[in-house]
């Protein structure tokens, strides 16, 4: 009789006790698990803002060279050509406009994503706070 209430005790401590403190356990390891991810998601939008910024001084360049253009042909007469160098430049214009965009955006997710990284530590730290207390 003594030995089943002893199996009987240790089965319940093992069904309700021990998940309790494995679950402040994977509290932490979750919370690092989350950090990693947002470690990579800030690290991703870095290298695209790179990306944007290079495309932003190439299509800026492409637009200061249309421009060049387009004076030289306004100096030399040459509507046709000055014409031409007119449609070149609105579409370099619309470029930069785009990639600016994409730069403002990938930005924005930059700081959401270390934003989501610092509440993650913050929740790690009291979580493991929490655990030591114990």
């Amino acid at each position: 009789m003594k030995k089943s209430l002893l199996v009987a005790l240790g089965a319940a401590l093992t069904v309700f006790v021990l998940p309790l403190a494995h679950a402040a356990d994977g509290d932490v390891r979750q919370d690092t698990k989350d950090i990693r991810a947002d470690k990579k998601d800030v690290r991703k939008d870095t290298q695209e803002i790179r990306q944007d910024k290079r495309e932003v001084r190439k299509d800026v360049r492409e637009r200061n060279e249309d421009r060049r253009e387009l004076r030289q042909d306004q100096l030399k007469g040459d509507k046709a050509g000055a014409a031409k160098e007119r449609q070149e430049l609105a579409k370099d214009n619309k470029d930069v406009r785009s990639d600016r965009k994409e730069l403002h955006q990938d930005r924005a997710e930059r700081h959401h994503d270390a934003h989501e990284m610092h509440q993650d530590r913050k929740e790690r730290r009291q979580d493991m706070h929490e655990n030591h207390r114990k």
